[in-house]
C-alpha cells in the first residue's frame, strides 16, 4: 500500500493540464497547438489549420468543435487586422478531418475555410 499511494498521486499529477490563454488573440500565437496557413484568394482568403493535442481518452468530436471554432475565430480576426469584413461563415463551409496517433496520444485534426469579403 505504501508504494501504490505515491504512484496514484503521480498518476494524478500528470494528467493534469492548464487551458490555453485565451485572452491573446491566435494571431499572438495564443493557442501552441494550432498551426497556421492564410493565402489570399481574388475575393478573400483561405485558412488552412492543422491543431493537435493530447488526449488520454480520445475525444475526436471535442476535437472537431475545437478545430471549428479556432478556424472561424482566426478568419474573423485575420479580417479585423486587414481592416474589412467577411460574409457570415457557414459551418457546412468548414472541411475538417480528424486523426490519432496512438504511440504519442495525440489526436489531431485539419480544418479549411475561405472567407469572402463582405461587398458595400
Amino acid at each position: 500500500m505504501n508504494k501504490i499511494m505515491p504512484m496514484v498521486c503521480l498518476a494524478l499529477l500528470a494528467a493534469c493540464t492548464t487551458p490555453a490563454d485565451v485572452s491573446q488573440p491566435l494571431t499572438a500565437d495564443g493557442d501552441k497547438n494550432a498551426k497556421f496557413d492564410i493565402k489570399d484568394t481574388v475575393n478573400g482568403f483561405t485558412i488552412d489549420v492543422s491543431y493537435s493535442r493530447y488526449q488520454f481518452v480520445p475525444e475526436a468530436e471535442a476535437l472537431l468543435i475545437s478545430c471549428r471554432s479556432i478556424s472561424t475565430t482566426r478568419a474573423y480576426e485575420e479580417a479585423k487586422r486587414r481592416g474589412k469584413e467577411i460574409q457570415p461563415i457557414n459551418e457546412q463551409n468548414l472541411r475538417v478531418s480528424t486523426g490519432r496517433n496512438i504511440l504519442n496520444g495525440r489526436t489531431s485534426c485539419r480544418a479549411f475555410v475561405e472567407a469572402v469579403w463582405k461587398e458595400g
